[in-house]
């Protein structure tokens, strides 16, 4: 059997009812040479049910379903799922999300043309589930600094030969490992977005982005990973490494970290702009400062009040056009 081009990676864990939205979005694409893994990582509800299911309706040979046992969590399964492709280039597809007919021939294109590129993105639409919020989102990765990606993960796709080279995903990582690897990643070459709209983010209810625990861990990560890039030498890296599997991410990372203190009020700003004031009031209990925190709980407050319809318009409005909303969130590994 001859190597595909290209190899898609999506894990799953416990999200059976967008299984078919995720993976016909790969399989209906323009692009056929390619082959796509799906990896359930030991999930407890039907995943592995109705992929077996979908499997049969498909009868597709380019498609290969991996089952964990046990439960390796979402960074060593995208490790070993990369381990088991062949593709020359490795397109990453979240769980739940929705790739566009034309994205992997346009990115794939792009790296065909463009030797000195590692790894290239595209525009997407974010698409909140439950409120039905769409934010079409154009990032331009090659203006990125210092090697800060702009690619939300799952729309990305790299050289494997880089990947190897910069040493894949770290399992110390629990989250933000995209930001750590992409720092790897752009000392050996450029970043591209195909300015296109190809990718459907959807953005559940569970993920990081509405858990106050895992937002708060993401931002502890996001800084571990910026801290990583300005120690001296491997040795410290590894050392402090080392930390972070015998401590956790806070015997490196504390919560009152400044970095993660932007983080977090900035997350809560963008809940609240997107109808979570609930979520956003949560997430205050980790911010440090009493004033800062008065004021997102007055924010997260207003954002759930007979007022939240033009409170939210601003609030998005802000984030997409002021600069300073803009810079908060390109410094959320800043230092």
């Amino acid at each position: 059997m001859t190597m595909p081009k290209v190899s898609v990676i999506t894990a799953f864990y416990n999200r059976a009812p967008v299984l078919r939205r995720t993976i016909e979005s790969i399989l209906q694409q323009g692009y056929a040479d390619l082959e796509l893994l799906v990896v359930d990582d030991c999930s407890s509800d039907d995943t592995s049910e109705r992929l077996a299911e979908l499997a049969a309706e498909w009868q597709d040979p380019r498609l290969r379903i991996i089952r964990n046992e046990p439960n390796k969590g979402f960074v060593r399964t995208m490790r070993d799922a990369i381990e088991a492709s062949t593709g020359e280039y490795i397109a990453v597809q979240g769980s739940g999300d929705a790739s566009l007919p034309d994205r992997i021939a346009r990115q794939a294109a792009l790296l065909d043309a463009q030797r000195d590129v590692v790894a290239v993105g595209c525009w997407y639409r974010n698409i909140d589930d439950e409120s039905g919020a769409v934010e079409t989102v154009r990032p331009d990765a090659a203006a990125a600094k210092g090697g800060v990606t702009t690619f939300s993960h799952g729309e990305m796709m790299m050289r494997r030969s880089a990947y190897d080279a910069a040493g894949g995903y770290r399992t110390e990582f629990k989250v933000a490992q995209l930001t750590d690897l992409g720092f790897r990643l752009h000392r050996l070459g450029g970043f591209a977005t195909v300015p296109e709209v190809l990718y459907d983010r959807h953005v559940q209810s569970d993920g990081v982005t509405y858990n106050a625990n895992k937002v708060l861990e993401q931002a502890q990560f996001l800084r571990l990973a910026r801290h990583l890039q300005k120690l001296p030498n491997e040795d410290a890296v590894q050392a402090a490494l080392a930390s972070v599997r015998e401590g956790g991410v806070s015997a490196v990372i504390p919560v009152a970290d400044g970095g993660v203190q932007l983080i977090l009020a900035e997350r809560c700003i963008r809940l609240c702009a997107y109808d979570r004031g609930t979520d956003a009031a949560t997430i205050t209990s980790h911010v440090t400062s009493p004033v800062r925190r008065r004021i997102l709980r007055a924010l997260a407050r207003v954002s759930r009040s007979r007022l939240s319809a033009p409170v939210r318009w601003a609030l998005r409005l802000a984030l997409k056009t002021t600069p300073a909303m803009r810079a908060l969130w390109m410094r959320r590994t800043g230092s």
